[in-house]
């Protein structure tokens, strides 16, 4: 097999740049022969802008660099990198001494005169990608192109006939593996157009399909934004133009998605995977009982017989055999589970195990909490469970009227009703919203501070 693909020619379009794909990929051409030039092997990509992230990510790709993603912009974190790389591209910020930015006139003579839109890409180039995982803590993932490619394919073989010829939207960044490849990679690769820049409200997209005159989009979006969302669905004024929506970073509540199946008469699918396995399964909710996971048709999925989690076999992970995954589950079939929290979720307080993500739901399952996170701390008596909460307008009202002890005090109550005594938390911290990052992922570190 050989190693080298040269990359679909196509009538891409990128909407919001008003860019055609030629010119497109005469920037890429553009930016490779400076990293040809260059001798630094492994660069650190980090670019807010995504059309000018995509235009350096393939250049890069083009010119057999190895690629290094940061998780985020943060200074610690792009520093944090800088041991593992000779050359950073996009940004500014870290003053590197061999740095690339992005030349928005940028254009190679023989571009004009032969208007060259072949781009050979390399499917040995290492990709690595960061991860806090559920921990908090860093951890570089390592990833040949073949594995991307190779699931963007199989997302088209899925899917494509659903997208058919819509717009490619999304509220995902594209530093991360879900928005590199449903929002950025599947779109160049298969020719469809795309306003590559991430939308932070659902009111600047009702907007942009009507100054764009979109006729079909498909939404790449987040639990988070879906959880916002049905507060008050102003994509039912666009719903017509929707062709179908993605969620990834973690599970959409029942709510959500029964909501979004009435408001919009369809409902998001759902990828469960990570930046590690790659997408698993998915699954579409229309009524309570759509509740099980369904394996891609490329992914084994079986139970570990001693930890009661899913184990993988995956074309998108170098590891041979079985891979073991942290989530616990029921098998319902070959290729159907149920998914019954996380193993990292699971504690032990006077003896009895405790599912944190089940206390979750049963919070969730209030009518006047929107959101909620739990997790432990530690006080005199030992370990216990703790709650952020993120409460209804109208139960933020009661609380500003009362105090935190009376909340407390009609949570503990309610939950009686599902929880032993030692599963029930035993602090609650009452926010606006829970902070998300641009993946619909919290960290556990920055949770855990609110009860320091």
């Amino acid at each position: 097999m050989t190693n080298q693909i040269i990359l679909p020619s196509s009538k891409i379009f990128f909407v919001s740049q008003n860019k055609t794909y030629q010119q497109w990929a005469e920037s890429v051409h553009f930016h490779r022969s400076i990293f040809l030039e260059n001798p630094a092997e492994t660069w650190l990509l980090y670019c807010e802008d995504a059309y000018e992230f995509s235009v350096l990510f393939f250049a890069l790709l083009s010119a057999k660099k190895a690629i290094v993603l940061p998780q985020n912009g943060t200074a610690n974190q792009l520093k944090s990198c800088l041991d593992e790389v000779q050359g950073v591209a996009g940004s500014q910020a870290l003053a590197f001494e061999n740095t690339v930015v992005y030349k928005s006139d940028g254009i190679l003579e023989s571009d004009v005169t032969h208007k060259n839109t072949e781009i050979t890409v390399y499917l040995n180039t290492k990709i690595t990608l960061y991860t806090s995982g559920s921990s908090g803590k860093e951890k570089a993932i390592d990833k040949k192109l073949s594995h991307l490619l190779t699931e963007v394919k199989h997302l088209e073989a899925c899917f494509g006939h659903l997208l058919n010829n819509s717009c490619i939207v999304s509220t995902v960044s594209h530093q991360h593996i879900y928005g590199l490849l449903f929002k950025l990679i599947w779109p160049i690769w298969t020719g469809r157009s795309v306003i590559l820049q991430p939308y932070e409200y659902p009111e600047h997209l009702c907007h942009d399909i009507a100054k764009y005159q979109l006729g079909k989009v498909t939404l790449m979006s987040s639990p988070a934004h879906f959880h916002r969302l049905i507060k008050d669905n102003v994509y039912q004024s666009i719903s017509t133009h929707i062709a179908c929506m993605f969620s990834s970073g973690g599970p959409l509540s029942l709510e959500a998605s029964l909501q979004l199946a009435e408001e919009l008469k369809q409902s998001p699918f759902e990828i469960l995977g990570s930046t590690e396995t790659g997408g698993i399964a998915w699954r579409q909710r229309f009524t309570v009982q759509d509740q099980y996971w369904t394996a891609f048709d490329n992914i084994k999925v079986a139970l570990d017989d001693k930890t009661e989690c899913l184990k993988i076999k995956s074309p998108y992970i170098s590891q041979t055999g079985w891979y073991a995954c942290d989530d616990k589950i029921n098998l319902i079939s070959r290729n159907q589970f149920e998914l019954c929290g996380r193993i990292d979720r699971i504690v032990k307080i006077e003896e009895k195990r405790v599912s944190l993500d089940h206390v979750q739901q049963c919070l969730k399952a209030l009518d006047f909490i929107d959101d909620v996170y739990c997790s432990t701390a530690v006080n005199k008596r030992g370990l216990q469970i703790v709650a952020v909460v993120v409460l209804t307008a109208e139960a933020k009202d009661k609380l500003s009227q009362s105090r935190n002890l009376v909340f407390n005090r009609q949570i503990t109550a309610l939950l009686q009703q599902d929880l032993e005594a030692i599963a029930i938390p035993k602090r609650f911290r009452y926010i606006d919203a829970l902070p998300y990052n641009s993946s619909g992922k919290l960290n556990k570190k920055d949770m855990e501070k609110f009860f320091d």
